[in-house]
């Protein structure tokens, strides 16, 4: 890139973003509207005090051990789970299957017949989980619980047969490991993912509106690109020694670059209002930038569609809300009919709010929103070639 296109590329997105500041679009629909909407949402639906959704985990106990009696005082025992978690108690799992699916209890735990004995004697053991796509709450504590069930069991299993590889007689090695530090069906929930994050409808609409307002503040430069084509800005343009595309891209940086202050900025009132965690920063911050790629580029899609800036502003509204409804930006998508949740992972809101589900609801690491991320920006690489080809075919590079 010669200086002479990057100083065109400088003054580009210099009179963009001056024009945004003073025209008031920027701090109005970057940072005032969407850090207001989700402090009210927050005002009126979320909240410390009161633990928005709440789980019930049926419990099918064909063991009758020790095990699954402790696994449930120590996850009512955790103080991040009181008045959200309730156990109910089924003869066999397809009690525990019927009320799942219809809906009695969110998820359900099958701990089969021998199960403490077996993990006792060395030989491990295996629980299952039953899911429900309504209670997702119910499924990650639930699932959180059999993870911390297999790493116990594990750990037991080692110490059994290390200590009977040691010469400890048969009849003696539970004894012998119980009183050597794996002792029993202990089972702790402190520091475990269950405990990590606290699901609350403050970090869902504080998200949604971020995430819905990311395509509003890029949704300004699509139109300010359509207005300089109808002004003949981009006919002066191509007598000038600079490449055409030096539009394009200045005035797209600069929405990129309103739309991630944005999204940081509501991210930002979120935990000073409400002291919410939206989850590990090392996982929040690239799924935000993600998403803002892709905003990027579907609103420039967009644009490279639209004869007028009034078609653009129409287009992009209604992908804007059409996304946000869809992703769980504005309604949490388990609370979407069935056939509309498997809709919501084409939008990049529902992948940025499953995402986050993750970070915040379970406080899991980074890890676990890579695949969020390389879906998101999956979407933002089509939505840009596509964009390209249509700006070459409108003369706009």
């Amino acid at each position: 890139m010669g200086k002479s296109t990057l100083r065109a590329l400088l003054v580009v997105g210099g009179h963009e973003l001056r024009t945004r500041l003073r025209d008031g679009t920027a701090p109005l629909i970057a940072l005032v509207a969407p850090i207001l909407l989700a402090t009210l949402f927050g005002l009126a639906l979320g909240g410390d005090d009161d633990p928005p959704i709440k789980a019930t985990i049926g419990v099918v106990d064909l063991d009758g051990g020790q095990f699954p009696a402790s696994v449930q005082r120590e996850a009512l025992n955790t103080d991040e789970l009181k008045g959200v978690l309730t156990f109910r108690q089924y003869p066999d799992e397809a009690a525990a299957r019927s009320a799942v699916d219809g809906g009695e209890t969110g998820a359900a735990l099958v701990f089969p017949a021998g199960f403490s004995e077996g993990v006792g004697a060395g030989r491990g053991g295996q629980v299952s989980v039953l899911e429900s796509p309504e209670s997702p709450l119910a499924g990650v504590v639930a699932r959180s619980m059999v993870d911390r069930i297999s790493a116990l069991v594990e750990a037991r299993t080692l110490a059994v047969r290390a200590s009977l590889e040691a010469g400890v007689p048969a009849d003696r090695v539970q004894l012998f490991v119980e009183e050597n530090g794996a002792a029993g069906p202990a089972l702790s929930l402190v520091g475990d993912p269950v405990a990590g994050g606290r699901v609350d409808l403050a970090v869902h609409y504080g998200a949604g509106m971020a995430v819905m307002f990311a395509f509003f503040v890029v949704g300004t430069t699509a139109r300010s690109l359509l207005i300089e084509r109808q002004n003949g800005t981009l006919d002066r343009m191509r007598a000038a020694p600079v490449p055409l595309w030096t539009a394009l891209v200045g005035k797209s940086a600069v929405g990129f670059g309103l739309a991630l202050v944005s999204m940081c900025a509501t991210w930002l009132s979120s935990v000073l209002i409400f002291g919410a965690s939206w989850g590990d920063p090392l996982g929040v911050f690239p799924l935000l930038l993600a998403h803002v790629f892709a905003a990027t580029a579907i609103v420039m899609l967009v644009a490279s569609r639209a004869k007028t800036d009034a078609q653009a502003d129409g287009y992009t509204l209604g992908v804007a809300f059409v996304f946000a409804f869809l992703g769980g930006s504005i309604v949490p998508v388990y609370n979407l009919p069935e056939w509309l949740r498997g809709v919501s992972l084409i939008t990049p809101n529902g992948w940025v709010s499953a995402g986050l589900s993750e970070l915040a609801g379970t406080g899991a690491g980074p890890s676990a929103v890579l695949v969020p991320i390389a879906v998101v920006t999956g979407i933002g690489v089509v939505a840009g070639a596509l964009a390209l080809l249509g700006f070459r075919k409108g003369g706009f590079a």
